[in-house]
C-alpha cells in the first residue's frame, strides 16, 4: 500500500493554500491507496501541542512520498522535511515561480530531495505532479 503526505503551512499562511490542498489531495488519490493531507487531515485540532505532535509524527513518518508547499515559511513544515529525512523519504517540493527559492539551502540540500516543481497556477502544478506521480514507484 502506497501513501503520500501533501503539506504545508498551517498557522500563518495555511488559510491561502486550502484550495491547494484540496486540489493536491484529489490528483493523489488517483495514484496513492492512502493521502494523507494537512488540509483536513490536521486541520482545527483539538489536540495538545504534544498529542498533535505525536499523532504526526506518527503517522507521517510512515509515508512513502512527502510532497510540501514551500512557498511560505512554516516552522513546522521545516521539521516534518526534517522527519522525512530521518526516515529516508523522498521528498518533492513545490514552489510558486515568483518566490526566489535560490536561498533556500536547507530544503534544496536534503539527501532525499526528488525534485523541485515551481508552479505559476493550479493546472499547471497538477500537470507537473501528476509527471511525478505517474513515475513513482507502485511497489
Amino acid at each position: 500500500m502506497k501513501s503520500v503526505y501533501i503539506f504545508g503551512p498551517i498557522y500563518l499562511f495555511g488559510a491561502d493554500y486550502v484550495p491547494v490542498y484540496k486540489e493536491l489531495n484529489k490528483l493523489a488519490e488517483k495514484y496513492f491507496d492512502e493521502v494523507i493531507c494537512t488540509y483536513p487531515d490536521f486541520w482545527d485540532s483539538d489536540e495538545t501541542p504534544k498529542e498533535f505532535y505525536k499523532r504526526t509524527y506518527d503517522k507521517i513518518t510512515k509515508c512513502d512520498l512527502f510532497v510540501a508547499e514551500v512557498s511560505s515559511p512554516s516552522h513546522g513544515a521545516g521539521m516534518e522535511l526534517q522527519m522525512a529525512h530521518e526516515h529516508g523519504i523522498p521528498v518533492i517540493v513545490l514552489v510558486k515561480e515568483d518566490i526566489d527559492f535560490s536561498k533556500s539551502t536547507m530544503v534544496l540540500g536534503l539527501p532525499n530531495l526528488l525534485k523541485v516543481i515551481t508552479y505559476k497556477d493550479m493546472e499547471g502544478l497538477k500537470k507537473k505532479l501528476e509527471v511525478e506521480f505517474k513515475s513513482f514507484p507502485k511497489d
